[in-house]
């Protein structure tokens, strides 16, 4: 299950605000996928839906060399879509991916809930 938190903040201005918090941190924007963009190519309506691909590759590696399987779950993102005029940021916490792939690394996946956080405080 995701954990939903709304934003303040309207749709451009979250995707701008989170895309800037996490290049100023230590983690760098792999991809940006717009699905609302894609679905209009097939002559589909999707309000805004965006997700948005981040991670550090030094912290992901060290996940992956527990359990190889956690790579289906990296990058980290974060889904962020409109309904009904609502900014609404959907996302996973690191520390629960991490104990479905019994990682044991607990102290690194506190410290990548604790990103996600401050990325998401104040939005």
């Amino acid at each position: 299950m995701l954990n939903v938190k709304e934003c303040k903040l309207g749709f451009n201005e979250c995707v701008k605000a989170l895309i800037e918090r996490i290049k100023s941190s230590s983690a760098e924007v792999f991809a940006i996928i717009d699905h609302s963009e894609n679905a209009k190519k097939v002559g589909l309506n999707l309000e805004p839906t965006i997700v948005i691909y981040f991670g550090n590759p030094r912290v992901g590696t060290l996940l992956m060399l527990e359990n190889r399987h956690v790579a289906y779950e990296l990058p980290l993102r974060f889904l962020v879509w409109s309904e009904n005029g609502i900014v609404k940021i959907g996302y996973r916490k690191p520390s629960k991916v991490g104990g479905e792939y019994n990682i044991r690394n607990g102290e690194l996946l506190e410290k990548m809930d604790k990103l996600m956080e401050s990325l998401l405080s104040n939005l």
